[in-house]
């Protein structure tokens, strides 16, 4: 009977604390609903993150996609006819400036050569007898005119021979990789054929097109940032060699050469890199994430924390960097610009900083 009146008991209890819980939360339910009804709302105020602005420089800077060239690139000739006597090159060799690729008809052009030099040396000496002759007047002017007219034919001769000769050992014009080979030894060769292509590697250029809007900020010698899709982690530094004096007809670019120093073979003709140019720099200049700005009517706004109070400031922006931009009014270094939560802030609200991001 006891054990029965100590759970009856324990029930009741219960039922009290349970009845209070739901009288306290009907009263305050109803509490609400009357500061509702008189325009009383409750606030929240909202956790934000900020961010210390300070100075810096600013690139107002743009990218542009080309392609690698060889510095040089010929395809040389034959300048004489005859037989291809030696082509001591195969493709893929490396050449140094001057030495011989091709000897065509060389030994009979040099035997030529010979002969002309020993015509010459005959025409001389009878010249100087004609001369003597003369002098001594035992010789008409006739004759003495002739061996002039014969001693300059000779020498004329030598230089030509001379010059063909030259031309029969075709020299490489710059250090340089034999990219292809047109003809074989033995062949016959005619003048105008095509023997070799040389590229020049060891140097090479990134070809773009600058347009014309931005052509005005560039100049030969301006250094340029240079990155390769094939080596996407490194950085290359490159000069403006050339720039155009003229805009390409259809795209209205100005084809601009951009010199890279290939000593370590990175660069291959015909690789895609882009081109990083700057147009202006401007310094001390203050830099926001561009998502902490709101467009409103064609405005832009950002929210500064100020002693725990969200301040509503209009902007005007300058240059964007990726996802940054430049603020040229509205802003100065040390304010603290709401970079996270800012949606929530309202202006004149207070703020709960939670964290000073960098």
């Amino acid at each position: 009977m006891k054990k029965f009146l100590v759970s009856v008991g324990m029930c009741f209890g219960i039922l009290a604390v349970c009845g209070g819980i739901v009288y306290w939360a009907a009263g305050a339910f109803a509490a609400k609903e009357a500061a509702r009804a008189n325009g009383v709302t409750e606030t929240q105020i909202p956790n934000v993150k900020v961010q210390v602005l300070t100075a810096g420089v600013v690139e107002d800077r743009f990218t542009l996609t080309g392609t690698i060239d060889a510095w040089e690139n010929v395809t040389l000739s034959s300048e004489v006819s005859g037989k291809i006597e030696a082509r001591p090159i195969e493709t893929g060799d490396l050449v140094k400036q001057g030495q011989d690729l091709f000897r065509i008809d060389t030994q009979a052009l040099q035997t030529k050569f010979e002969q002309a030099e020993a015509q010459a040396r005959w025409a001389t000496q009878e010249f100087d007898r004609a001369r003597k002759l003369a002098d001594r007047g035992v010789s008409a002017v006739r004759e003495q005119d002739s061996a002039v007219a014969s001693r300059d034919v000779a020498d004329a001769e030598v230089r030509a021979t001379e010059i063909l000769l030259r031309k029969s050992i075709v020299k490489a014009p710059f250090d340089g990789v034999v990219a292809e080979l047109y003809s074989k030894q033995d062949e016959f060769s005619d003048v105008g054929n095509p023997l070799v292509r040389l590229v020049q590697v060891d140097r090479v250029k990134l070809r773009v097109g600058v347009p014309e809007r931005d052509v005005s900020y560039f100049k030969a010698g301006d250094t340029v940032a240079v990155t390769l899709d094939a080596i996407a982690d490194r950085m290359f530094s490159g000069v403006i060699h050339l720039i155009a004096p003229t805009a390409d007809s259809v795209t209205h670019t100005f084809g601009t050469e951009i010199a890279l120093d290939n000593a370590d073979g990175c660069f291959k003709p015909g690789m895609i890199a882009r081109a990083q140019l700057v147009r202006r720099t401007f310094a001390e200049s203050i830099v926001a994430p561009l998502f902490a700005t709101a467009l409103i009517d064609d405005k832009r706004f950002v929210f500064v924390e100020k002693d725990g109070v969200a301040e509503l400031r209009a902007v005007e922006v300058g240059v964007v960097q990726a996802s940054n931009v430049q603020i040229t009014s509205g802003l100065q270094t040390g304010d603290r610009l709401i970079v996270v939560g800012q949606r929530d802030a309202r202006p004149g609200g207070r703020v709960n900083v939670i964290e000073t991001v960098e």
